[in-house]
């Protein structure tokens, strides 16, 4: 009789949003303490805000940190991150484990990026006025503690423009259609950014959707306790992908 083999925790890549960093995702990293957990930062924020953002570059930047952690890794994005995340399962499904996309279920198109286009381009123009509008309205929407998060790598306002142009030619649910593991798409109830959650949840039969009840855009940051407990609960799901 062959000796029983134990199962390896699978470890967890978390990606960040637009305008923050790794950082901003520290408290959800803490929060998942039984299995290794990496928070990059994608092109243009944080460490690498002299960077030019684009999709292909951050998705390389999120497969090192897959492949540094260990792949197969769980990938779990929130919004621009969830978008990353589901280019790098879809295009590299190997390397992924599962799929948690958070906040990212409105398929990008040109109309639907035109008011973020207006902003970045703002930024450009009145970069230090932006930079204080964007943070006084960040504390009066989520508090301080949240903000302070947010805040934690640098805010990259700049980059706003390039993430945008990026995200209205990208075709999320052909990403998501291209992976074949397991799915979970995570929405706050009160969140703008989930008017094509059916579109997203019915691409793949191994998808799931869960909605959490009067929760907004930012719920990951405002959450993080309850964030890296749905993030634990599906990783644990995956630890069979790897045996030690």
């Amino acid at each position: 009789m062959s000796p029983s083999r134990e199962v390896s925790p699978v470890p967890v890549v978390l990606v960040h949003g637009l305008r923050v960093s790794g950082a901003a995702l520290h408290r959800i990293a803490a929060e998942i303490t039984d299995r290794p957990v990496l928070t990059p930062d994608l092109p243009g924020h944080g460490t690498r805000s002299a960077e030019t953002f684009t999709i292909d570059d951050a998705v390389t930047a999120v497969l090192g940190a897959v492949r540094d952690v260990g792949e197969p890794a769980v990938v779990a994005g929130m919004s621009l991150g969830g978008y990353v995340s589901m280019a790098v399962a879809g295009r590299h499904p190997d390397a992924v484990a599962g799929l948690v996309a958070m906040c990212a279920t409105t398929q990008p198109s040109r109309l639907l990026a035109a008011p973020f286009r207006a902003f970045g381009a703002a930024t450009g123009f009145l970069p230090r006025q932006a930079a204080v509008i964007s943070k006084g309205l960040t504390r009066v929407a989520v508090g301080t503690r949240v903000a302070e998060d947010m805040e934690a790598g640098g805010l990259a306002l700049h980059s706003i423009r390039d993430v945008v142009g990026e995200l209205s030619n990208f075709d999320a649910l052909a990403e998501v259609a291209r992976y074949p593991g397991p799915i979970e798409f995570i929405n706050g109830g009160w969140d703008q950014f989930r008017i094509h959650e059916q579109r997203f949840r019915a691409v793949s039969d191994r998808a799931e959707l869960r909605i959490i009840p009067r929760a907004a855009h930012l719920f990951p940051l405002i959450q993080p306790a309850r964030t890296a407990s749905l993030i634990d609960d599906f990783a644990r799901r995956c630890d069979h992908v790897r045996i030690a």
